[in-house]
């Protein structure tokens, strides 16, 4: 190695320095050696540089070595990221490959919607802004047949024919609003899952406005509640009135919380107007709002919702613009399905479970596929540089679809189970329709009286208790045949259903046999104990009208009853146009005559006609039978009609005998207990209450709740005494008392009863709230009983309809006939009474008999005007005092002072409830046969009525009388009071025609249901039922009938110019009359031009509806004139002459006496023989034939009167061929109580001032309630001169049998044996201007 010599070179040489320095001989060897060096050192350097050129050859391979493995290395890198690559771009397609399909789809269908947004944006705008107050059906008909058609014809005239229409031809709302998940997130939020649910939530979640729900249910408030209950919403609940409601307003505003004022009324607190408004002022980039007095920070998050329990409010036009109304009212389409659900729930409630859990599984997974499908999205839209490297991304996605394969799964599993589970529910499908038609049923209600109003919670607990009613006896689950049970299960006892009802006792599901029984057990259960909640707070005047609705709208719904035919018995249309009655018109009347015309439109009657003029004589003794509905019809019409179709000809013929048939049809198609109820139960009552539901008693005359209260108390351990129950009479000052005890009886466990609440109208909307507050967490034992006097009409309100909505009311009345009045009014005294007095018998006697004539006085306003012309209100008070004044005037006198006792009871006792002067008459004149000395007579006694006698008092005692009575008392009939048998006959009628005419208003036109009511706005059926889905329609053909028929109004300046130069001459004031009757024309003409033309407007858009627009509609529906419901805002009959007709009867009318007043007024001659019933005001006409009279006389006005003598001329044209002397004919009257005999049994005639006149007062003829009178010659004599005499009746004339302020004149008709003066006034007999 060279670095080895190197070494020993170094070595020699450093030896060789060491002789030279010792000797001399070393130069040689150190020449050579420095030559061996320079060799070496050549060597060395040779060897060196091949060194360095072999190390520069290394390095060059070693660098071509390194680039030649970084160029392997690299493209072994790029083959693995390609790899790696290439399988995450498999993967992300993988996972995406399922989307790729529908969303290219969606890409397509975005791109085709793009092109149709500007139409269906304003089809969703337009929904918004103007659907929410409707109803269902209105909203479809609203955008099917106006905004659609409005919409497409205006795209068509710009865009052309050829051109493209930017609206989608199946436009849909909803699809523009909202979308699958969100609607699922609405349910779970506890909203209904039906169409218009999602349609309100679409309203409410969209609108700018902020948004007041129509919420009687309080389906909405619930959602609401859910909806936004989060806790960074911050949810406030306040009332209007609330003391703290300013500061959580103001709080909320600051803070962008959500605040709901819920049960507002039909107005809003004006402070609330610039939160309504959204009045806000903007400084800089902030928002300011005032609420008062005070500027506050208004957040972009605030949210303001309104919420009314009313079922159909009237807000003024500015809450209206300034708000968005949302009709949250229940639909029957929706409860029928929550019904359905709530059924299966009871019946089955393992599919109930497994079906709710499903369904939150199925919204959970709506809402989380549409979150995965977003975040997909999401991720992709932001991810950054090139995604196939972003293998977080990918793994993501990736476990995004596999959580998506996994819902749609587990959706597809779900969605099949829902189905089985389905189809099983389904088949208790015919209950919960059945439920949900007796919940519209029970709504409606209100519109029969406003203290019938239930609630959806109530309705709810009545629907369980009826499924828990229901016996396994009857349910079929102990029969595999699914036939009825074993006669030796009768005796078995009721068995309350558990929850598995719906299952054998050995848990197998029923049979669809089984399962059929079973549900018309449940619908009879839940039918019956429905009917029976309700009647315990009907009116006895209602329960009949609440049996035949319910009747009709079963049998209609459930397919039994043509929908036809139940409107024919509803309406009992006549026929316009009857034509010849034949043989027909000596019996039959004409008003049934175009009744049974009409009715031929029926198939099973189209000979009717034809067959009555056959068989006249037949069905004329058909007809003159009393029991009707028992009688056989004549010919094959027994035998062919239905019991159904039966009723529609009693209807028609006999419709005073309609009440009773159809009590037995009702007991017959629903079941004897529809229609006999059994006595009231206080305890059975209290059971269904609980803390939370107060006891209502409706107060009537001689019936008092408080026992019963207090009585049920004592039971169960409540009592005055032990101060857990207070009784406080509501009066000036007890609204203190009575708030602070119904707090500390919600905190300790007590009864309040709280009476007379109708003393209190301002007050009870506070107890309302109260009672919602103290019922929070209230003692299991706080029951609250309120009592209070129904409202004078039953439409009126006196009680908050939240209030009457939560309580359980009770309306049980006295018993009404003579007998058990008679009774009660002995009941009120004792033989202690009779003892005290110093004279006991003729006490007795005397006392008797005042009872019987405060029974009859108080009974008798059952007969309508007929009995009393106006309701007077005679109570147990009066008889006490009366029998108090008989006992000081028998002990203060020697003998029975009869005139002053009969004065002192009928002008200042009985009488001072009078106001009517003939009513007074007819109290006296009771008193007069009543109080009489022949009641002291052991012999003869007083015939109280035919067949009823006076006792002997001189054979009886206290008790004696009450056997007497029970004993001896005829049968109920007209005569116990005076009155003839067409009273009742006429009552019967009347009581019929109200019955419909309710029904009629509650909606029944022959449907059962109202999904189809498009006529409504208020909701689904409006808490309204029945056919009106051409309500409108009918509205507008009457409306332009109406209107194409109406006749022109009078030229009153010429008529004035005309008659001006004969108003001097002896016609003048016959003259003036007939120029006022025109003006009065005028006004009315001009009035009903007006409104049917503002009301045509209205429907078409063209003006705002009004409450007069709404009234008028209503009435035209009706076919009643508009303004007579004391509560429309029509003016019709304020401008009218006062009529009880129909609309289309009156309208005629109308037409007729237009015709008068053009004859009178074409040459000013006034009618030889007028119509007097033709006239607004036939007292001016009387007026002015007085004052013809006393000019030709030459006496003052004031000494004229007039007399009425009745003719034998029955036509009034031949009256014109004679000449009435100081006087005038006048016909087109009618006798109501009494009759005016014709031909020879009104005997001979004689002669008045030179007028053939005959007849006098008869009784009526069985079944003619009104007898028409000939023409009348009013004859006007000085008062000294007026025919007088005990023969003489003066005989009230009214305008119409509704009497009372329709009074006009008295008349004087003669009398005979047949009919006293005495018994005239008994039968009520007066003089009718119209026929009714």
């Amino acid at each position: 190695m060279p670095a080895v010599p190197m070494n020993g070179q170094n070595e020699t040489a450093e030896g060789a320095r060491e002789p030279q320095a010792f000797s001399g001989n070393g130069h040689s060897a150190l020449r050579e050696a420095n030559d061996q060096l320079a060799e070496a050192n050549a060597k060395l350097k040779a060897v060196t540089e091949h060194v360095d050129e072999l190390k520069e050859k290394l390095a060059k391979l070693t660098h071509d070595f390194e680039v030649a493995n970084a160029s392997k290395q690299e493209a072994m890198d790029a083959v693995d990221q390609g790899e790696r690559k290439l399988n995450l771009a498999q993967r992300l397609a993988t996972a995406l490959s399922s989307e790729n399909e529908r969303w290219g789809e969606n890409v397509q269908t975005l791109r085709r919607d793009a092109k149709l947004l500007t139409g269906d944006v304003l089809l969703a705008s337009a929904f918004i802004s103007y659907a929410g107050p409707f109803n269902k059906p209105f909203r479809t008909h609203l955008m099917e047949n106006v905004f659609k058609p409005f919409l497409l014809d205006g795209f068509r005239k710009v865009a052309g024919e050829d051109g493209t229409i930017p609206m989608s031809e199946d436009a849909d709302p909803l699809k523009v609003l909202t979308n699958e998940a969100e609607i699922a997130q609405w349910n779970a939020d506890l909203l209904p899952a039906d169409t218009s649910s999602a349609e309100n939530g679409c309203i409410v979640c969209n609108t700018s406005r902020w948004p007041l729900l129509i919420d009687p249910q309080l389906q909405g408030i619930r959602w609401l509640k859910q909806k936004e209950g989060a806790t960074e919403r911050n949810l406030q609940i306040v009332r209007l009135g609330q003391k703290d409601m300013m500061r959580k307003l103001e709080s909320a505003l600051e803070n962008g919380h959500s605040l709901i004022i819920e049960n507002i009324g039909e107005s809003i607190d004006a402070v609330l107007n610039p939160v309504i408004q959204r009045a806000t002022i903007k400084r800089g980039s902030r928002y300011f709002i005032k609420v008062g007095d005070k500027e506050c920070d208004f957040h972009p998050d605030f949210r303001l919702y309104l919420h009314t329990k009313l079922s159909n409010p009237h807000y003024p036009p500015e809450i209206q613009a300034e708000t968005t109304l949302v009709n949250f009212t229940v639909t029957m389409a929706g409860l029928e399905d929550q019904l359905l659900n709530l059924v299966v729930e009871k019946e089955r409630p393992d599919l109930a479970a497994t079906s709710a859990d499903l369904v939150r599984k199925l919204n959970g997974f709506t809402i989380t596929m549409n979150e995965l499908e977003d975040n997909i999205l999401y991720k992709l839209a932001t991810a950054e540089g090139d995604i196939t490297e972003d293998v977080a991304l990918i793994e993501g996605l990736e476990e995004t679809k596999r959580i998506s394969n996994d819902i749609e799964h587990q959706s597809v599993l779900a969605k099949q189970t829902q189905a089985d589970i389905i189809v099983t529910s389904e088949k208790y499908r015919t209950v919960a329709n059945r439920s949900s038609l007796l919940f519209f049923f029970m709504n409606d209600l209100a519109k029969v009286h406003t203290y019938y109003r239930f609630s959806l919670a109530a309705f709810q607990q009545v629907f369980f208790r009826a499924i828990d009613l229901v016996s396994s006896k009857n349910n079929g689950a102990g029969s595999t045949s699914g036939g009825d049970a074993d006669e030796d299960d009768e005796d078995d006892g009721e068995i309350t259903v558990t929850s598995n009802s719906a299952s054998n006792d050995d848990g197998v599901p029923l049979t669809s046999e089984q399962l059929t029984v079973r549900c018309e057990c449940l619908k009879d259960s839940i039918t019956m104990t429905l009917f029976n909640y309700i009647r315990r707070g009907l009116f006895e005047a209602d329960k009949l009208t609440v049996a035949t609705l319910l009747t009709l709208k079963i049998l209609v719904n459930d397919g039994r009853l043509e929908a036809n035919e139940s409107e024919y018995l509803v309406h009992s249309k006549t026929s316009v146009d009857p034509g010849n009655m034949g043989p027909l018109q000596e019996w039959l009347p004409e008003s049934a005559w175009a009744k049974i015309k009409c009715l031929q439109g029926l198939p099973c009657f189209n000979r009717l006609g034809d067959d009555m003029q056959t068989d006249s004589d037949e069905w004329s003794d058909w007809f003159d039978v009393e029991n009707v509905e028992n009688a056989q019809l004549p010919g094959t019409y027994d035998k062919d009609l239905t019991p159904f179709q039966k009723l529609i000809l009693f209807r028609a013929l006999r419709p005073d005998r309609l009440v009773y048939s159809l009590s037995s049809f009702i007991g017959d198609t629903m079941g004897k207990e529809y229609i006999s109820q059994k006595p009231f139960d206080m305890k059975a009552t209290f059971e269904e209450t609980n803390s939370k539901t107060p006891i209502f008693f409706v107060l009537f005359a001689g019936v008092d709740p408080t026992p019963w209260v207090e009585n049920l108390g004592r039971e169960m351990g409540i009592s005055l005494e032990n101060k857990r129950f207070v009784n406080i009479s509501m009066g000036q000052g007890q609204e203190a008392p009575a708030e602070a005890i119904l707090k500390r009886y919600a905190k300790e466990g007590g009864w309040v009863m709280l009476q007379n609440c109708h003393l209190m109208s301002s007050w009870v909307p506070k107890l309302e709230r109260l009672l919602e507050i103290v019922s929070e967490g209230a003692h299991e034992d706080f029951r609250c009983f309120l009592s209070a006097e129904p409202p004078p009409m039953a439409s009126m309100r006196n009680m908050p309809e939240s209030l009457m909505q939560s309580c359980i009311k009770v309306a049980n009345e006295a018993p009404s006939n003579i007998q058990s009045n008679l009774i009660r009014a002995w009941d009120n005294f004792s033989q202690d009474t009779i003892d005290s007095c110093a004279k006991p018998t003729e006490m007795k006697a005397c006392l008797f008999s005042l009872c019987w004539f405060h029974a009859v006085v108080s009974e008798r306003n059952r007969f309508g005007p007929q009995g009393w012309s106006r309701k007077y209100s005679f109570n147990t008070g009066d008889l006490t005092i009366c029998a108090n004044v008989l006992r000081s005037y028998l002990d203060a006198n020697d003998e029975v002072p009869w005139d002053d006792l009969r004065y002192i009871f009928g002008e200042i006792m009985y009488g001072g409830h009078i106001t009517d002067a003939w009513d007074r008459r007819t109290c006296s004149t009771y008193l007069k046969v009543y109080q009489d000395p022949a009641l002291l007579s052991s012999r003869t006694g007083v015939e109280l009525a035919p067949g009823f006698k006076s006792p002997s008092p001189n054979d009886m005692d206290y008790s004696d009388y009450i056997k007497y009575v029970e004993e001896c008392m005829p049968p109920e009939s007209p005569a116990l009071f005076g009155l003839h048998a067409n009273a009742e006959i006429k009552a019967l009628a009347q009581r019929t025609d109200s019955l419909f005419f309710n029904i009629i208003g509650m909606g029944l036109g022959g449907a059962g249901g109202s999904d189809n009511d498009i006529s409504s706005t208020n909701n689904e059926d409006g808490g309204s039922s029945g056919s009106r889905a051409s309500g409108n329609g009918l509205v507008s053909d009457t409306m332009k009938d109406l209107l194409a028929r109406l006749p022109p109004e009078f030229e009153l300046v010429a008529l004035g110019i005309k008659a001006k130069p004969l108003l001097q001459g002896p016609d003048g004031p016959y003259l003036v009359v007939a120029l006022q009757e025109c003006s009065r024309m005028n006004a009315l003409l001009a009035e009903m031009r007006r409104s049917l033309e503002d009301l045509d407007k209205g429907l078409k858009g063209q003006l705002n509806m009004t409450q007069e627009m709404e009234d008028l509609a209503n009435a035209l529906r009706l076919n009643q004139w508009p303004g007579r419901d004391p509560f429309s805002r029509c003016r019709w009959q304020q401008l009218a002459w006062p009529s009880n007709k129909s609309l289309s009867s009156q309208f005629q009318d109308l037409l007729a006496r237009v015709e008068q007043l053009k004859e009178w007024t074409s040459a000013f001659k006034t009618p030889s023989c007028l119509w007097i019933s033709g006239l607004f005001n036939p007292m001016s006409y009387l007026t002015a034939l007085r004052q013809i009279v006393s000019r030709k006389c030459g006496k003052p006005l004031d000494k004229m009167t007039i007399e009425t003598h009745v003719t034998n001329i029955y036509d009034p044209e031949k009256a014109k061929e004679m000449e009435a002397i100081d006087g005038a004919f006048i016909h087109g009257m009618y006798l109501e109580g009494g009759r005016w005999p014709r031909g020879e049994e009104a005997g001979d005639p004689f002669d008045v001032a030179g007028t053939p006149c005959a007849g006098s007062l008869v009784e009526s003829a069985p079944k003619e309630l009104l007898s028409e009178m000939p023409v009348i010659f009013v004859k006007v004599v000085p008062q000294d001169e007026e025919e007088r005499g005990d023969d003489i009746y003066q005989c009230p004339v009214y305008y119409t049998s509704m009497r009372g302020p329709t009074y006009l004149f008295p008349a004087s008709l003669r009398t005979s044996s047949c009919l006293t003066p005495e018994q005239a006034v008994l039968r009520g007999t007066a003089m009718i201007l119209s026929d009714d």
